[in-house]
């Protein structure tokens, strides 16, 4: 008989056979626990005197003209090319050169030192070299030291400023040059895992780590992200974290690769545990389903409202959207979860079993074989509240973060020949023990209740 749990954590040169083991174990203590549980501070640029009046186009150059100093432009390269593999903004936040940027502007050259080198360039032309200090994966912020440079850092402003204040990006987008755009500060983002500035006005990529400003000239946060396919959907880092990590630059950091890797292992710990408590469920077509599981998990629904179709579907969707950014191509430490729900009055119960057994499948592109092992499944049929279905747990480990797994899940009824569901369960960059624990959790909260 299988041991009710696994015992230890499994490392990322662990054999198929201890996750198949693991798994099994998983899946057996699903099982057996339903069935139990149903018998019962820099030297800062002076800000200017007054702030810049609102709504005018000598506002946008009085603050350029300011802090164009300050501001320089990361480059990227591969070995020795001169042609540039990627690159960013940074701007001075203390003496002796330091300056704050995003980490997934220097990403690679942390996760690939001896392959990736980083350089300067100053908006009047003047070059050097950049060496890394100490990173926040987290909120997506570098401290970087310019070689030879040190123009006068700009003020970092730990206030978030209030919604409808007036707000300035400076940035080298898309490498055409040292640009301002204006906007409107929208507050922090409600219901977010990791706190963020909405900005509305144009972030594009180059920009990326440079600084959102206010109108006299402080830095309120930097810029980040913008929405692909939105206009003016910006997001900013509030510069309160900038401060946190300036002062832990200070102290020096003996591995960035080692450092990054312990950070994504908490952000991943500190998601599950934000999911920690009891799992709400919503109920359709008979079945309580895990429903909207914390505030910054973002869920929809839809389905075809047309009569014609032999089966309905009614499709939910959640996200938390809380993904870290590891290198390009990588993502960790996020999950996402769907079910689709099917009745019908017109299929037979082949026909219908056809139709969500279809859905079930776990078939997708889940990542490069550079960054993660293949799969090791589980299937079993577990008993659940009220009913029986099927159950799939697939996990693999990341090869270059270790202590890292992804999880696929896949549950489907049994119980009904013309109503059921197929939920999906898809977990990234998440620790074993962890990540088994919600699996269990998830699964076990799925009750029959018509």
């Amino acid at each position: 008989m299988l041991p009710a749990e696994a015992s230890g954590r499994p490392t990322h040169t662990e054999s198929r056979s201890d996750l198949n083991y693991r798994l099994i174990a998983v899946l057996w203590v699903i099982a057996g626990t339903v069935l139990a549980a149903q018998t019962p501070p820099a030297v800062p640029v002076p800000a200017l005197t007054q702030p810049v009046p609102a709504a005018t186009s000598q506002n946008a150059r009085e603050i350029l003209a300011r802090v164009r100093p300050s501001v320089i432009q990361i480059k990227g390269f591969f070995g020795s090319n001169t042609a540039q593999a990627f690159h960013g903004t940074g701007f001075a936040v203390a003496a002796d050169g330091v300056f704050m940027t995003n980490y997934h502007v220097v990403a690679q050259k942390i996760q690939y030192p001896e392959k990736y080198r980083l350089e300067y360039r100053t908006p009047d032309g003047a070059t050097g070299a950049v060496q890394v200090l100490a990173v926040d994966v987290r909120h997506d912020l570098a401290v970087v030291q310019a070689e030879k440079f040190s123009p006068p850092p700009l003020t970092l402003q730990p206030t978030v400023p209030v919604k409808g204040d007036r707000a300035f990006s400076v940035g080298f987008p898309l490498d055409v040059g040292l640009t301002i755009t204006e906007g409107v500060s929208n507050g922090r983002v409600e219901d977010s895992f990791d706190p963020r500035i909405h900005y509305s006005g144009a972030l594009n990529g180059g920009m990326s780590g440079g600084p959102a400003l206010d109108a006299s000239g402080a830095v309120i946060g930097v810029n980040v992200a913008g929405y692909r396919f939105e206009q003016l959907v910006s997001f900013l880092v509030p510069a309160e974290h900038g401060l946190t990590l300036l002062q832990k630059a200070r102290q020096t950091v003996k591995d960035l690769r080692a450092d990054v890797q312990a950070q994504m292992r908490a952000h991943a710990a500190d998601l599950l545990k934000a999911l920690d408590g009891d799992m709400p469920t919503q109920v359709a077509a008979g079945y309580a389903l895990p429903a909207k599981l914390a505030p910054f998990v973002d869920c929809s629904a839809s389905a075809d409202p047309s009569t014609e179709q032999p089966a309905q579907t009614l499709r939910i969707a959640c996200s938390a959207k809380a993904g870290l950014y590891v290198e390009q191509g990588q993502f960790t430490g996020d999950l996402r979860y769907s079910h689709y729900v099917l009745t019908s009055e017109r299929l037979d119960a082949w026909r219908f079993a056809h139709r969500l057994t279809a859905l079930t499948g776990a078939a997708g592109a889940f990542g490069s074989r550079k960054y993660v092992g293949p799969f090791v499944c589980e299937s079993d049929t577990v008993t659940l509240t009220g009913f029986d279905a099927a159950a799939l747990v697939c996990v693999r480990s990341h090869r270059r973060l270790p202590g890292l797994y992804d999880f696929t899940v896949r549950v489907s009824s049994l119980n009904q020949s013309r109503r059921g569901f197929a939920s999906h369960l898809d977990m990234y960059g998440v620790g074993f023990e962890a990540g088994s624990r919600f699996v269990r959790r998830y699964i076990e909260s799925m009750r029959w209740q018509p």
